[in-house]
């Protein structure tokens, strides 16, 4: 739960009293339960493995097994180094401002003041267009999972003759998404967050089942490249899939020995080649199991007619259901500290307050009405959001905290963050475009179909 309240801005960011040269921020984070390193890692697998994992084999098939195992290997390391240095920049900021942490918007507004010149005028606007991504990353993911649920349950209703239009099935969530979304306590969302635990666990188990309990068979049409068009989608989803920014800067936060969470073989590092060995082998096997037919999420292309198979579905649904509001909260929460500085103590608050819960929901649950596709939209926020959250924002900040000497020899720091934010921009602009395009063709087709029914 602490994730939660760490993304959305509500934990105490701590000033340093210490005058000495060598302050330590480690030192000077007040954190009430810190956790070990055991918790931490368990910690960041759950927080990394999800419904995201179940877009893999789909995104498998885009490039073919073998590109799509080094593929994710590669994504997986090269994001994870940024993550690194995002956590590196931030270490020596706070250092340099004598604090015990700064959260993400706030560094990186530090780090371009202390930049080039040419940029110093434009950290407010970082600042505030950091907040913007997350945001719009919190509420992309809300409008991914009010696909994914309802497109779960619609496969079941279907085989029990209780056949409705996709769009119908979102429709009917919007209550009870709503009602969550009202709860005003986090404390409240604990027990939605244990149950969704326990049956996501026991949802994989069922899934793991399917995936093993027939022959594969292995051709050279799933080792092949479907087309270079396929890449940008597959970087998209692969990096949806593996990360998770917020929760692994709160893990860091919260964690009993910072020092152990970095470095070659530090719990990030090592939990996330836990994380993309899980996430090769579902996409391989998911692939391989179900070939081209493999759909935007692994749920749907197991037997409609199996209750194991019923059981699955609306575990995962129940699951990404029950997290909704606690994805939800933690936009709402970004939005709302900004809103009730101006509001103080006003009657208004009140009102606004309950307005901006309903409109937290109702924009990605509107959102997933417009245009009901799983696959497109997975691969369009992994490439928006976290292109820039991930890889090209830790470029930048890293490149402006070493300004304008202490980029080492032959400025080795500052070619390698150029190299960084080049790379971040391609998957930026590619995915983008490749997932719009999806999208809309996507829509069109949907809506013939509803047509014709």
């Amino acid at each position: 739960m602490f994730i939660y309240e760490f993304m959305a801005g509500i934990v105490e960011q701590i000033k340093g009293e210490d005058e000495e040269t060598s302050f330590d921020p480690h030192e000077h984070r007040k954190v009430e339960k810190p956790t070990s390193y055991a918790d931490t890692m368990i910690h960041l697998l759950k927080g990394s493995i999800g419904a995201g994992v179940l877009a893999m084999p789909e995104a498998v098939r885009r490039v073919g097994i073998i590109l799509g195992i080094f593929g994710v290997a590669l994504i997986g390391s090269f994001a994870t180094y940024c993550i690194q240095l995002l956590i590196a920049a931030q270490y020596e900021l706070c250092k340099r401002h004598r604090r015990g942490y700064i959260q993400y918007p706030e560094s990186m507004m530090l780090a371009i003041k202390d930049g080039p010149p040419c940029l110093r005028f434009s950290a407010k606007a970082h600042y505030y267009f950091v907040e913007a991504i997350l945001v719009l990353w919190q509420l992309g993911i809300c409008t991914i999972y009010c696909v994914f649920v309802a497109e779960n349950i619609k496969q079941v209703f279907d085989f029990y003759g209780k056949e409705l239009p996709l769009r119908y099935h979102i429709c009917f969530l919007l209550i009870p998404l709503t009602l969550m979304g009202l709860v005003k306590d986090l404390k409240l969302l604990t027990p939605f967050s244990s149950i969704s635990n326990i049956v996501t666990l026991l949802g994989f188990i069922l899934v793991f089942f399917y995936l093993i309990e027939d022959d594969v068979t292995l051709d050279n049409e799933k080792l092949e490249l479907k087309g270079y068009r396929e890449i940008p989608v597959f970087v998209g989803v692969t990096l949806f899939a593996l990360e998770a920014v917020g929760v692994v800067l709160a893990l860091e936060f919260n964690m009993e020995k910072p020092k152990r969470f970095v470095g070659l073989f530090g719990l990030f590092n090592v939990g996330m080649v836990f994380i993309m060995s899980l996430y090769v082998l579902m996409g391989v096997f998911g692939y391989l199991k179900y070939g081209d037919d493999v759909q935007a999420s692994l749920t749907l292309n197991l037997p409609q007619d199996q209750k194991k198979a019923q059981a699955a579905k609306i575990i995962f649904a129940l699951a990404v259901l029950l997290t909704f509001p606690l994805q939800n909260f933690v936009s709402y929460n970004i939005l709302w500290q900004k809103i009730k500085l101006s509001l103080g103590d006003s009657k208004k608050a009140c009102v606004i307050d309950f307005a901006l819960r309903i409109a937290v929901v109702i924009v990605p649950w509107a959102l997933a009405v417009a245009v009901p596709r799983l696959g497109p939209f997975i691969a369009l926020f992994g490439a928006l959001c976290l292109s820039l959250l991930a890889i090209i924002f830790p470029g930048i900040m890293d490149a402006c905290v070493w300004y304008p000497n202490k980029y080492g020899v032959c400025r080795y720091r500052l070619m390698r963050d150029i190299i960084i934010v080049v790379i971040g921009m391609g998957c930026l602009i590619s995915g983008c475009y490749t997932s719009l395009l999806e999208i809309a063709a996507a829509s069109t087709q949907l809506t013939e179909e509803e047509f014709a029914v």
